[in-house]
């Protein structure tokens, strides 16, 4: 029976896979590159990218440092996909990271769930880590917007969109307006570069009537950035 709190629920498949490799942040675009050429560019789940450019689609297949070790994030159609990395020679041959020899590697462990996406009644509360909602250019515009209230509206509407893209990079229609809000005190400001250009991230909380699975990707660049985990109030 379900709750009479979920008004509607789609089925989520993620998997996620977890290597005995130690791994720093400056090293994670190196591991990604390794399994790209592992597999192929001709399997775009791992890479987003076609011989005309971007695939403007949420990625199925997530790089990830769980533990302090290289890990991928599967999700439904990534799943399936897998499985070219482990016919390739990728758990055979040593792997390079930024031009390093780091030897061959093997699988520590390996996590499989479903995941009820779910419109609620009652609000849930996350925190997203790293979240990149703002590149240079935008990033500007919305320092000039004249209030706080009206960057908050701006940040929430951009978190609002990053999420529709994830439900539709899913295929689960949202049937009812949601809402983003975005507790204003938890937001933590940060910077990282991303191909030669700075970047601005934020760390906060937010609440929204969606229940959401906790360790994918939201918004730019969700190699590592604006991963989703619950909010737990002290």
């Amino acid at each position: 029976m379900l709750d009479s709190g979920i008004i509607d629920m789609t089925t989520l498949r993620l998997m996620t896979i977890q290597f005995d490799l130690p791994l720093r942040y400056d090293e994670l675009d190196s591991f990604r590159g390794a399994i790209i050429q592992a597999v192929g560019k001709e399997h775009t789940l791992y890479h987003n990218h076609s011989e005309k450019g971007y695939l403007y689609h949420y990625p199925l297949i997530q790089y990830r440092i769980l533990n302090g070790k290289a890990a991928i994030l599967c999700i439904n159609d990534g799943i399936e996909q897998i499985q070219f990395l482990f016919s390739s020679n990728f758990l055979i041959d040593h792997i390079f990271l930024n031009n390093i020899k780091r030897g061959p590697l093997s699988v520590e462990n390996v996590r499989i769930k479903e995941f009820c996406l779910k419109e609620l009644d009652a609000p849930i509360e996350y925190h997203i880590k790293h979240w990149i909602p703002l590149n240079q250019k935008n990033y500007q515009t919305w320092q000039e917007l004249e209030s706080k209230e009206e960057r908050l509206a701006e940040l929430e509407a951009i978190l609002t969109g990053n999420i529709i893209s994830f439900a539709k990079g899913v295929n689960w229609q949202i049937e009812h307006r949601f809402w983003v809000t975005i507790r204003p005190g938890s937001i933590v400001m940060g910077s990282y570069s991303y191909k030669g250009c700075q970047m601005i991230s934020m760390t906060l909380d937010f609440r929204t009537n969606l229940s959401l699975p906790l360790g994918i990707g939201l918004g730019k660049d969700v190699i590592n950035h604006g991963i989703l985990s619950r909010h737990f109030s002290r």
